[in-house]
C-alpha cells in the first residue's frame, strides 16, 4: 500500500489512537507493520489536525484534552480487541 501523506494521517501510537477514537475520529482498521506494531490511519481533516496538535503540544488544562474515563477505557478495550484479533 502506497501512503498518501496529504490525504491520510498515519501513526503507530496506541495512546494517540485511543485519544482520537475517544474523540469520535473515524479510523480505518489497523494495519500490521510487524508482529508487535500496528499502524492506525485517519483521513486528514482540520478537526483531526487540531486534536493531534492539542494531544502533542497542548497544555494539560486544555478542554480538548479532557475525555470521560469510562469512554476512554471502553475505546482502549475496543482497540485492543481489534488489534489482537
Amino acid at each position: 500500500m502506497e501512503k498518501n501523506e496529504e490525504k491520510y494521517f498515519y501513526s503507530t501510537s496506541f495512546q494517540l489512537a485511543c485519544f482520537l477514537y475517544s474523540k469520535r475520529m473515524q479510523m480505518s482498521a489497523p494495519r500490521n507493520l510487524n508482529r508487535k506494531q500496528k499502524e492506525f490511519t485517519w483521513i486528514r481533516t482540520p478537526e483531526l489536525e487540531d486534536l493531534i496538535n492539542v494531544y502533542k503540544f497542548g497544555l494539560k488544562e486544555e478542554i480538548e484534552l479532557l475525555i470521560n474515563v469510562r469512554d476512554y477505557e471502553q475505546v482502549r478495550r475496543e482497540l485492543l480487541e481489534i488489534i489482537n484479533n
